[in-house]
């Protein structure tokens, strides 16, 4: 019998298919993503085990932060075509966002078993490793990425920051302006080699490249920060609220993997503070994180929390918040206007890390105590501003404000909290010199 009418017909079925991957494709690339989705799902009712289809669905839902499910779509797209290896380099990608870490550096090396030759994914295993605190081994997976493809801007600055993190700043410095060379308008590595120049004492370097950064991105209000960080500009009283929700929406993704690199101690510090002066957990308190980020404090408090909340200026922050759980509601709000909203509405409210974005405390310090009830107390950290001489507060290179003790214990007695316990430690490690902060608690009168 011929096989001719068969492959007709074979033909003819594959055809409306083939014309629908397309359409959803095309729609998908011109960033309609709901019509997008339509599409693809409609396709694969038709075609259930359509590996494109389930790829590139699994790929959309990732781009909308829905993560879980975009890795059972891929791992779908890979049941049905095992060799299908774009699909497995963003089955590591997603695993990636999800913290599965050894996952991820398994589904990267299974895509270069297969393709050696492929940069993407020695970028990608480069940036998996890092997070695993195995710089040296990351540094050598961008090296291979940059010797396939020489002109991979985002991989050059990937590469600045292992090296920076390994304490290698002239190595770094170099693969960020390369980074910048090949895409001027990289916003990372403009910060990164502002920072690293700040780390090797070239404050005037900084400011010459937070200079040539403004003039690519006029409006990027982190630059305005940086630049009065360096003494170009006159400091401000805090930090803009533009300046923290776009640096901390571009920083959620990696957040809690920079920050265990840097043996970051706050939440932990916090919590101690809190076990000290309000006793044993029992599960009866109104607790608030003030400035929650990513929710590194949620399980550290919820033993004393009846309902824990949350509020914090970054949504993607509040979003891995959520992920995360253990929280009552998480609010996307500017913290001083939101405490000064929620008056008497805790009993215990704290604040890791947050502080540092402020410079005056004034405001803050008179919202956190209307925020309490009588009796309730607050835990917070701030960065220590030390010596002889030193101001009340003091907007340091890095783009964060540091305190004196004088000024805190003041500022927080006049706004009606009488500082209960102050303890010096280190808050963080970078580029291997410790962080000075104070943790301190402070109680409003019953």
């Amino acid at each position: 019998m011929s096989r001719k009418p068969h492959t007709a017909r074979t033909h003819a079925r594959r055809a409306p298919l083939e014309t629908a991957l397309r359409e959803a494709i095309g729609a998908h690339r011109s960033g309609r993503l709901n019509e997008a989705e339509r599409r693809y799902r409609a396709l694969l009712a038709a075609a259930p085990d359509q590996p494109d289809a389930l790829h590139f669905l699994g790929v959309l839902l990732h781009q909308q932060g829905r993560r879980e499910a975009a890795l059972a779509l891929i791992g779908r797209a890979l049941a049905a075509a095992p060799g299908y290896v774009d699909a497995r380099n963003n089955l590591g990608n997603v695993q990636k966002e999800l913290g599965l870490a050894d996952g991820a550096e398994q589904s990267f090396r299974a895509v270069l078993a297969a393709r050696p030759e492929y940069a993407p994914a020695w970028n990608n295993l480069g940036v998996v490793l890092k997070a695993q605190n195995r710089g040296r081994e990351a540094v050598e997976a961008y090296r291979r990425a940059l010797a396939l493809a020489p002109d991979f801007a985002d991989c050059w600055a990937n590469l600045g920051n292992a090296l920076r993190a390994l304490g290698d700043l002239q190595e770094a410095m170099t693969a960020y302006c390369k980074a910048i060379e090949l895409a001027p308008q990289s916003i990372d590595a403009y910060h990164n080699l502002g920072q690293a120049l700040v780390s090797s004492r070239r404050t005037a370097e900084a400011l010459e490249v937070y200079r040539r950064w403004q003039a690519q991105q006029p409006d990027n209000p982190a630059i305005a920060h940086m630049i009065a960080a360096v003494g170009g500009d006159p400091a401000p009283g805090r930090a803009s609220d533009a300046y923290v929700q776009t640096t901390f929406d571009r920083f959620a993704s990696s957040f809690d993997e920079v920050l265990s690199s840097l043996d970051y101690r706050a939440p932990a510090l916090c919590g101690a503070l809190v076990a000290e002066l309000a006793g044993a957990p029992q599960g009866l308190l109104d607790v608030l994180d003030a400035g929650c980020g990513t929710g590194l404090c949620a399980p550290i408090l919820a033993p004393w929390a009846r309902a824990l909340d949350g509020v914090d200026l970054s949504p993607k922050m509040l979003e891995k918040a959520a992920a995360r759980g253990g929280y009552r509601r998480l609010d996307a709000a500017e913290l001083t206007a939101w405490l000064a909203t929620h008056p008497a509405s805790y009993d215990l409210v704290v604040s890791a890390d947050t502080l540092c974005y402020f410079g005056a405390l004034e405001d803050v310090s008179t919202a956190a105590a209307c925020a309490l009830r009588p009796g309730g107390l607050l835990v917070f950290t701030v960065e220590e501003c030390a010596g002889d001489g030193a101001p009340p507060f003091r907007l340091n290179a890095h783009g964060r404000y540091s305190h004196g003790e004088a000024y805190a214990r003041g500022v927080f007695k006049q706004a009606g909290l009488e500082v209960a316990a102050l303890r010096r430690a280190v808050l963080r490690t970078e580029l291997d010199a410790p962080v000075g902060g104070l943790v301190i608690g402070a109680r409003r009168a019953a």
